[in-house]
């Protein structure tokens, strides 16, 4: 063992030895280095190499680089990693994601909720399913599969990294479409096949989507089966629940037992309590229920969140699940029904479905807002309350909601005002959490969340060093390790020796300024982002250029690739060191 030990030392102290003697890419000195695990900051430099983490801590004097900045004592940490984005189609449209980048984003994970732009499977019904969220898209923005939307991010380039889960959503819509009924076992059997190709090929999970049609329809033991498969590979299940109201906690037991059942891990997505009568009780009661089933089941679940007290997502939402039965066209059909019309209203205002309540019941059409229509003959109503487009239409309520549905086509994004701040402080306190914008990033522009725009810098700038919810350290842990790691992503989301090169360099004033009436202000503060070593983001805040494209497609097997690496170059120090061990 010592003898071991011996050569594993001259191992180090000769790589010591290149280190300080080469030319490095890029050298940051004096900043306070927050390194992501959570631990306090302390005084220090970093190098890079080759896109890589080559010192952290005391970089000596001596050493040279092709550029060295100083940090004058503004804070250094690793690339901010969003746990939860829909940025699918925004990163084919616009590659050098600058509304990401410019808050220190360097990774993103996409296709959340159930939403994925593949496997296309049958196209026309997945385009319509995802646009439902996102708006107008191009068929050229699906993919036959995992492989075809990689290769085609790295033909074209990408500012950013980023990480795929597979939605639950497309997987059902091959296979048994838009039918409100249990899958079959051969059909549930087909899921789990096309699945298990998506995760070979290098998806980092599966999400779910369990308020959206048709991931509503799955039973549990559709969900536990495909979990099973998640387990096989090793990756993550992320959840959105069937009920954030009423049913929240219900809905989590629904969770916990698909990861007891299959033993994956889990990630419960944007953990919140919507509506007046579940605030102050239903939060507390979650996180107790989260922390019994790790304390005492050892379940493996984390939770991501965002720092806003509104919601986001489509106005489709608003209808119990039941309507979407037979997929868009057939609500259209169906609302030329009296009868239905009129049944669709009372259950839209106050009606209930197993795991579904009436949003418009708990927060009023007063809290929900028109964001974005694709249709240009509605850009008036965007940024109006229901209630206030109604008026300018004199109309009821239920009557302008199904006009903006019609014309619209089911495409048109809402945000809902319906959470409460201790709710959401208690979220952000709980050691599960990680930091989750939850984007939805649409072309036709708008009136967006301001979380696609300020999330990471109202985390560390208002809830950390201002409210002072968490620490400025736990803050960048939440944005960093704690998503790496529920991901699998092994080699980024901490200052390490041999890590990859994503940083953020900020100020004491990092601020986000995003608001609902401006929701697209870039923040303050930022004062450099590094992409795989690579600066994307200068001193000012603002972006390098959009042809700069350093990010890469994150998969999971790529990661065995930094412990392959080391053990290739430590072989072959052996060797070259001690020729006769050959022999």
């Amino acid at each position: 063992m010592r003898g071991l030990l011996a050569i594993y030392l001259v191992f180090a102290t000769s790589i010591c030895d290149l280190t300080v003697s080469q030319v490095f890419d890029l050298i940051i000195r004096d900043t306070k280095i927050i390194d992501g695990t959570g631990s306090i900051w302390f005084r220090g430099d970093i190098a890079v190499s080759g896109g890589q983490i080559a010192i952290v801590g005391n970089v000596p004097d001596s050493a040279s680089a092709i550029q060295i900045i100083q940090g004058n004592g503004s804070y250094l940490a690793p690339g901010f990693i969003d746990s939860h984005t829909h940025d699918d189609i925004s990163i084919l449209e616009s590659p050098s994601h600058e509304f990401k980048v410019v808050q220190g984003v360097t990774t993103i994970i996409t296709g959340n909720c159930g939403f994925s732009n593949y496997p296309e499977g049958q196209l026309q019904i997945v385009q319509d399913h995802l646009r439902t969220l996102l708006g107008d898209i191009s068929e050229q923005h699906f993919f036959h599969n995992f492989t075809s939307f990689k290769d085609t991010l790295s033909t074209n380039g990408i500012g950013l990294n980023i990480g795929s889960l597979v939605g639950h959503g497309p997987l059902r819509l091959a296979i048994v479409g838009y039918d409100n009924r249990e899958a079959t076992p051969q059909e549930i059997q087909e899921m789990c096949n096309l699945l298990e190709t998506q995760l070979v090929q290098g998806a980092v999970g599966l999400s779910l989507g369990l308020v959206y049609p048709p991931s509503s329809y799955a039973t549990i033991n559709e969900l536990i089966s495909l979990a099973a498969i998640v387990k096989k590979y090793d990756r993550v299940i992320s959840a959105h629940v069937r009920s954030y109201e009423g049913g929240l906690l219900l809905s989590i037991e629904e969770f916990l037992t698909v990861l007891r059942l299959s033993g994956a891990r889990g990630l419960l997505s944007h953990l919140q309590a919507a509506g007046t009568p579940y605030w102050n009780t239903s939060i507390p009661q979650a996180l107790e229920l989260l922390e019994k089933a790790r304390s005492e089941e050892g379940i493996d679940i984390a939770v991501d969140m965002y720092p806003y007290l509104a919601g986001s997502s489509t106005i489709l939402q608003l209808l119990p699940p039941s309507s979407m039965s037979g997929g868009f066209d057939e609500l259209l059909r169906n609302m030329q029904n009296a009868t239905y019309l009129e049944y669709l209203k009372n259950m839209t205002e106050g009606g209930r479905e197993p795991g579904w309540e009436s949003k418009v019941a708990l927060i009023g059409y007063v809290n929900i807002m028109i964001g974005s229509v694709v249709n240009q003959n509605l850009t008036e109503f965007e940024g109006l309350s229901i209630v206030e487009g109604a008026a300018v239409m004199q109309i009821t309520e239920f009557e302008f909601l199904v006009h903006i549905i019609t014309l619209d086509h089911g495409m048109t994004n809402v945000i809902m005002f319906q959470q409460h701040q201790p709710d959401n402080y208690l979220v952000f306190q709980s050691r599960l959490q990680m930091i989750g914008s939850d984007s939805i990033p649409r072309s036709g522009g708008g009136k967006p969340h301001p979380r696609g725009f300020g999330t990471f810098p109202r985390v560390l700038g208002r809830y950390a060093k201002q409210d002072g919810v968490m620490s400025l350290e736990e803050a960048v842990r939440k944005s960093s390790s704690a998503t790496a790691s529920r991901f699998g992503i092994h080699d980024r989301g901490v200052l390490r020796v041999g890590m990859k090169a994503d940083l953020v360099l900020f100020s004491e004033e990092i601020l986000d300024h995003a608001t609902f009436e401006e929701p697209t202000l870039a923040p303050s503060g930022i004062q450099g982002v590094w992409v795989n070593g690579i600066r994307v983001v200068d001193q000012d805040g603002g972006l390098i250029g959009e042809n700069v494209l350093p990010g890469e497609v994150v998969t999971i097997q790529d990661q065995w690739s930094v412990y392959q690496d080391f053990i290739l170059k430590f072989q072959s120090f052996l060797l070259q060191t001690f020729p006769s061990m050959t022999q």
